[in-house]
């Protein structure tokens, strides 16, 4: 085993990626095939994926990877939940942190983001119009349900059911507070900042990151179920 492997390990574990601008020495090992090439069997053998990036690459763990998969535990950890914090509240957390995602890359190809950033002001009106629309009536008076599988249904009406709540709120009782909690969860992961100014915006780690989670078959998944509804009273 190469020791350039070994340094591009040791320092991939530690922090999850390697920048070009901040190691110069390290990148020369990056761009070494011989050191790549073993990088890359060590990353397979160990359950992770070695993800090339514009002047960057991470180390993600594969779906079989037990170990550095976070669980419920360690979620409920990175958003501060307390024993007020049910399972089906983490649902609905998992499914604003979709939508969050899905308005800022729901671009194709390239081109995936379509937004730079977003007001928690603006996100909670957003998501309060797509989640009035799930579950409004269709124009034939059939209940939207058909169009949706019942967990969504019943996530976007708890969603509709909480008052707005205070914007500096914590509490999975109310809107802000849903908002907040899924700020936490992006924070520590390296996903989102919040701007002095309220702004929410994508880290440089999700914008690199987004077009290998999003591959083409993936994306069209989650945008014809997001989108789903703007076109259910079509049929």
């Amino acid at each position: 085993m190469m020791k350039s492997a070994l340094k591009l390990y040791h320092q991939l574990m530690k922090k999850g990626w390697i920048d070009r601008d901040d190691d110069g020495v390290l990148w020369g090992f990056v761009e070494d095939s011989e050191a790549r090439d073993e990088l890359d069997q060590m990353g397979a053998e160990l359950g992770f994926e070695i993800i090339p990036a514009q002047n960057r690459i991470y180390m993600v763990p594969t779906q079989d990877n037990d170990l550095f998969l976070k669980n419920n535990i360690d979620y409920r950890s990175d958003i501060k939940a307390g024993n007020d914090v049910r399972t089906r509240d983490l649902y609905l957390l998992n499914y604003l942190a979709i939508y969050i995602l899905y308005i800022f890359f729901k671009g194709e190809g390239a081109e995936t983001l379509v937004r730079d950033f977003i007001t928690k002001e603006q996100l909670i009106k957003e998501f309060t119009d797509h989640c009035i629309r799930v579950t409004q009536k269709g124009v034939d008076g059939e209940d939207k349900e058909e169009d949706f599988s019942d967990s969504f249904f019943m996530l976007a009406e708890d969603w509709l059911g909480k008052k707005e709540g205070d914007p500096s709120s914590r509490r999975v009782d109310d809107r802000y507070g849903i908002v907040n909690k899924i700020l936490l969860k992006f924070r520590a992961d390296d996903l989102f900042v919040e701007g002095e100014d309220g702004r929410v915006a994508p880290t440089k780690k999700t914008k690199d990151l987004m077009p290998y989670v999003l591959r083409k078959e993936r994306a069209q998944m989650i945008n014809a179920w997001i989108e789903g509804d703007k076109h259910a009273t079509d049929k």
